[in-house]
């Protein structure tokens, strides 16, 4: 069942990719059980990992979680999602942190780290590999164009 839901997303993603974006097939976006979202938009995405917004439509406080900056599956995401690559996204960061005003998401090293992280954290919102084993208290949001 967990196979066939990454499976859906995975198509999901990569019939709603804009030509050229073909590198949106190299991830799954994951949030904990417990959000009652089943899709999300990029837009939405990218200010819940930019910090732009802070928490889900229902109140929950987001808690988006990153694989480190030469993760393929980050840097993927971060062409996506955010249209940048990760060294720009990157410096972003830089300056949001020297000016005082907020910290990156936290890393994990691995899509396992990334999946106990959102498994044990509501409000919690990742990225993986398609291939990766979900496991419990994890689901796929399918990602929409907007």
């Amino acid at each position: 069942m967990i196979r066939l839901v990454v499976l859906a997303s995975a198509i999901a993603i990569a019939v709603l990719a804009p030509r050229g974006a073909s590198a949106q097939a190299n991830f799954v976006v994951v949030v904990n059980v417990t959000n009652p979202a089943s899709s999300i938009g990029r837009s939405q995405l990218a200010a819940l990992f930019t910090k732009k917004e802070q928490s889900w439509s229902d109140g929950t406080p987001a808690f988006p979680v990153d694989l480190p900056a030469d993760d393929p599956t980050r840097e993927a995401f971060t062409a996506a999602i955010h249209g940048k690559s990760s060294k720009a996204i990157l410096a972003y960061w830089q300056q949001q942190i020297f000016s005082g005003r907020q910290v990156p998401p936290p890393e994990r090293d691995s899509d396992e780290q990334v999946l106990a992280y959102v498994r044990t954290t509501v409000g919690a919102v990742g990225y993986v590999r398609p291939t990766a084993r979900l496991g419990p208290n994890v689901k796929v949001l399918g990602l929409i164009a907007r």
